[in-house]
């Protein structure tokens, strides 16, 4: 069975903006949720809106560690993660989801239909509540990462390393924020893989996929190889892989 297939990263770079296009108008990916800083020309845009009203979601990428060009110096992941169980969370950036909120509604004129976060910003400590405050419609929601059940967790911390466990407890505490505060999220979710190593993402993200259910939220990073803008700590192999083995399974489909 297949979960709901989620594509981060639309905005990072133009051609990764093509595959997760490519993705969507075929029906292999279900939604994408974008980097509101990124390359987002009006034509590929138009393209999202298209396969908005065909039934895809379309969300908001809440990025505060990715660096674009004309952006300054980003904290590491890492960096926030000690700030944040230090409770010395710059305001400036907790103010920064909301820039970024605004920034979506005054691109697309109207909310996101969910919000993640890249490397899970939205779940670290101070930050959850910076996510929890954001504008939200009836049908709005906010992506946990939280495997549901432990074989959902072991299967991803197998697929994903030890990072995967220290992820699901920081989500475990946000969602009770998120759900205290009125929030949709979803039950269950699965996508942790070590992108960046591509041997093991082809490998595991078709044992990931084929364990889902319909009711999974399947985090997918699909991209282009030769995309000059890549996440550090991110093989650009991985994305191409993981276009390759989503296209696939789309093809022999029933």
């Amino acid at each position: 069975m297949r979960g709901v297939l989620v594509a981060d990263d639309f905005g990072l770079g133009l051609r990764h903006n093509q595959v997760i296009l490519t993705l969507l108008e075929n029906g292999a990916i279900d939604a994408t949720s974008v980097m509101i800083d990124g390359a987002l020309p009006p034509d590929h845009l138009a393209r999202l809106e298209r396969c908005r009203r065909q039934g895809a979601q379309i969300g908001l990428h809440l990025n505060l560690t990715h660096r674009f060009d004309a952006d300054p110096a980003a904290p590491t992941i890492s960096q926030l993660l000690r700030d944040a169980l230090r409770g010395r969370v710059p305001a400036a950036l907790l103010g920064d989801f909301a820039r970024q909120a605004q920034a979506f509604q005054d691109r697309f004129e109207r909310l996101p239909d969910f919000y993640d976060g890249h490397q899970h910003v939205h779940c670290l400590p101070g930050f959850a509540a910076a996510a929890a405050a954001l504008p939200k419609g009836e049908a709005t929601w906010l992506r946990v990462p939280l495997p549901r059940g432990a074989g959902g967790l072991r299967r991803n911390i197998r697929a994903g390393g030890p990072k995967t466990l220290l992820v699901a407890s920081l989500a475990r505490a946000a969602r009770r924020r998120f759900r205290r505060m009125g929030w949709r999220v979803n039950e269950d979710f699965s996508g942790f893989l070590r992108l960046d190593d591509p041997v093991s993402v082809r490998r595991w993200l078709p044992r990931l996929l084929d364990a889902t259910g319909p009711d999974c939220v399947v985090m997918v990073h699909p991209g282009a190889q030769d995309d000059p803008a890549q996440c550090p700590g991110h093989a650009a192999a991985a994305r191409q892989v993981e276009a390759e083995i989503l296209a696939g399974r789309k093809e022999h489909e029933p």
